[in-house]
């Protein structure tokens, strides 16, 4: 839960003008907490210290503030399979870390990772989310098409990344829901066994 300490700094956060921004954190913190979209605007507002009128400047509710905080998700993600990718040695080493990433993402932020893929589909929620969701799409599909040396674009790539895309986030889902023992001895063995055999 947030701290007075947080609640004060994000005050004063909004008073300078970055009150959407800090809605946006209070609303990652509390969907931490709670493991779940399940609080309110209000209680947003209340973590950073305003009331949930003055929230209504930025987000008309709180399916608003969600997609708000999914794209912060997706932004996130990016980086985190971009990072991942930057790993590798060649084509194929970088597509396997990225995946890896992807599945680390999931573990540490497993509330946060179903918000982003189960309440929002691909249109109809604003072009934050969409822009944001397509750069975390385009690592994916620009390392495809540097293996299979193709467009990102082109059929060949969008075929090849609708295969890995469900393979790794089939895995991710499989951890996180406690199917697979992330604990269990070999779990990293196992997570570059199922990503080496993804066949663009």
């Amino acid at each position: 839960m947030p701290t007075k300490n947080h609640r004060a700094s994000s005050a004063r956060a909004y008073h300078h003008g970055n009150l959407r921004e800090a809605l946006v954190t209070a609303g990652l913190e509390l969907l931490e907490r709670d493991g779940g979209a399940d609080f309110s605007l209000r209680e947003a507002a209340r973590a950073v210290g305003v009331t949930v009128n003055a929230s209504y400047r930025h987000f008309r509710n709180k399916e608003a503030l969600l997609a708000a905080i999914a794209a912060e998700g997706f932004r996130r993600f990016a980086v985190a399979l971009a990072a991942g990718a930057e790993q590798g040695r060649d084509p194929v080493d970088r597509m396997i870390g990225s995946g890896r990433a992807y599945v680390d993402f999931a573990r540490h932020n497993p509330a946060l990772f179903r918000l982003m893929f189960g309440r929002f589909g691909v249109t109809g929620h604003g072009e934050e989310l969409l822009n944001a969701a397509n750069a975390a799409n385009s690592v994916l599909r620009n390392g495809l098409g540097e293996i299979l040396g193709a467009a990102p674009d082109s059929p060949e790539v969008t075929l090849a990344a609708a295969k890995a895309w469900s393979m790794t986030h089939g895995l991710s889902h499989l951890v996180i829901d406690g199917q697979i023992d992330e604990h269990a001895p070999g779990f990293d063995q196992l997570v570059t066994s199922v990503l080496s055999s993804i066949n663009p």
